[in-house]
């Protein structure tokens, strides 16, 4: 037996996944098949799907910035999203039998996974060759010790690839009841921003010819956190962490010498705060916030709005804002619409622009970054996402350089999650 959906005040709608449609069309159906022939996709983001569900991280998340592992309901959620029905391909005996839950021993173990593979060519040369390659894959579980402590974790194969990256997090999660603040204490991502699940996105990233992460994928430094979330509208969370993973970015000074982006040794500070009013019988959903990040001499502002029609439509905004001083500084935006047109299916357009100042003796180099991206995601059947995408490039260096390129490039995501 399926477990029990709790309900959203004032409304008979279950957390988490968009209403099911009854059917889809032929002409639907035809269209969807011409879509994934010459369109690739989109990849998909919490917030925005926070947008069309009204629903905060937590409600599907063990954890209150979103992303990772998702509880019972968030697993539950994506059961029967599926554009194409299991029992057509003789998939629903499988699904059956792995379709009862994400969780063991009385519901004390939560378990889940994440597998990602991709087909794409890089964006720098004209005659670059299309490439299949492994993106994620990743573990995680967490433990209900007592009704007041949850131990969780990630371990992602594979190796490093950035600076700042982390394979593992975990943490302890103290919280004696909803109306209360939850503590975290451990080796995880301070609250910064919203949450995406596309590490590609400007809002973390140096913009450039030879783009970075600010902030890298899976990024994690020990510290300790407390959040609350008593109020349906209202999350406020802060911390404090170590900078040893933080301080592997580096920067260029005015001479061109290099440093740590913080300092080891000082203690990186960060805050967060999100209102989630929703209006009209729960029908828009909207969230607005800002977040910082400090150490030292450096910051990390960050600021984001976002409204959503239910089962609909959704539009969301960022922008972030990093200062190095006397060394660099990165300015990025990202504007997006997502539209639902079943639950299984949705299509978005995302415009972002970013600018990176390098300051130098008596001068300074600015280098632009502007990225539109459409795509799709796609629910071929219970977690299994398919994600074509088309994305433009173009980049301006001043003063100028002949490392600047325009392209555009098709990519194709597979998304297998639990």
């Amino acid at each position: 037996m399926k477990p029990t959906m709790d309900k959203q005040p004032g409304t008979g709608r279950r957390f988490c996944a968009p209403r099911q449609t009854t059917a889809i069309t032929a002409r639907i159906a035809f269209f969807f098949a011409l879509w994934l022939t010459v369109v690739p996709a989109a990849v998909y983001a919490l917030p925005q799907f926070s947008l069309l569900t009204g629903n905060r991280c937590q409600n599907c998340h063990v954890n209150f910035q979103g992303s990772g592992l998702r509880n019972e309901l968030g697993w539950y959620s994506n059961n029967d999203v599926s554009l194409i029905p299991p029992a057509s391909l003789g998939l629903e005996d499988f699904y059956t039998s792995i379709g009862k839950s994400n969780t063991l021993f009385s519901d004390n173990l939560t378990f889940g996974l994440d597998f990602r593979m991709q087909r794409a060519k890089s964006h720098k040369s004209a005659i670059a060759e299309a490439k299949i390659f492994p993106m994620q894959a990743a573990l995680h579980a967490a433990y209900t010790a007592t009704d007041w402590l949850t131990l969780e974790g990630m371990y992602s194969f594979g190796e490093k690839r950035y600076n700042g990256q982390a394979l593992f997090s975990a943490s302890a999660l103290l919280q004696p009841g909803f109306a209360y603040p939850q503590l975290r204490i451990g080796f995880f991502q301070p609250s910064i921003g919203m949450r995406y699940d596309d590490h590609t996105m400007l809002i973390r990233q140096i913009p450039g010819t030879d783009y970075t992460p600010l902030i890298a994928p899976n990024y994690a430094d020990v510290g300790t956190e407390i959040a609350y979330e008593g109020l349906k509208w209202l999350t406020v969370d802060a911390g404090v962490f170590r900078a040893d993973n933080l301080s592997e970015n580096t920067v260029q000074d005015k001479q061109g010498t290099l440093h740590s982006l913080v300092d080891k040794d000082n203690l990186s500070r960060s805050g967060r705060l999100v209102f989630w009013p929703r209006f009209f019988e729960s029908t828009l959903n909207t969230y607005a916030g800002a977040s910082l990040l400090a150490n030292g001499n450096f910051s990390l502002v960050t600021t984001f709005a976002g409204i959503g029609w239910t089962d609909h439509i959704s539009l969301l905004a960022e922008y972030a804002e990093s200062n190095k001083t006397d060394m660099r500084k990165t300015e990025t935006v990202s504007v997006e619409v997502m539209y639902q047109v079943a639950s299984p299916v949705l299509f978005y357009v995302r415009g972002e622009r970013g600018r990176t100042t390098q300051y130098i003796p008596d001068d300074s180099i600015r280098n632009y970054m502007t990225q539109w991206v459409i795509g799709s995601q796609i629910f071929l059947l219970p977690y299994v996402e398919l994600r074509p995408e088309f994305r433009i490039v173009s980049t301006e260096q001043y003063p100028q350089t002949t490392d600047q390129y325009n392209s555009g490039r098709f990519t194709t995501q597979l998304h297998i999650f639990y």
